[in-house]
């Protein structure tokens, strides 16, 4: 039941009406998240990350055919690792389509109703 309104202020937070773009603070946490969850600092996720990620924001890793999915439709490498632009690509269609439930993953990531980062709880740097 999230049907985007003008009137939504979750899609306000995130989403820049006049442009369409994510705001700075969305792009910022995207980094964030992806940052670390690449383990081993190449720039991109192979699967184990990627599962890792899905585990942590939905409690179980995506099933084979999600992994599909975003093979197919974002933007990985020759290896089918999935770069910081196809994560990106990935979460803009949901915060312009659902942008409740982007929120809802990133307070799953410590985030709070104000995009403030208040735990540090999926954090391993410290």
């Amino acid at each position: 039941m999230s049907e985007h309104s003008e009137n939504d202020p979750v899609y306000d937070l995130m989403v820049d009406d006049a442009t369409g773009d994510l705001k700075p603070k969305v792009d910022k946490i995207l980094k964030e998240i992806f940052d670390n969850f690449d383990k081993d600092k190449d720039g991109k996720w192979n699967l184990k990350e990627i599962q890792d990620f899905a585990t942590a924001t939905n409690g179980r890793p995506f099933e084979d055919s999600v992994i599909e999915e975003i093979v197919e439709s974002f933007e990985v490498d020759e290896e089918n690792s999935l770069l910081y632009t196809g994560f990106y690509q990935m979460y803009y269609m949901q915060t312009v389509s659902e942008p409740e439930e982007t929120l809802k993953d990133f307070k799953k990531h410590g985030y709070d109703d104000n995009l403030d980062l208040v735990s540090s709880r999926n954090q391993d740097k410290e």
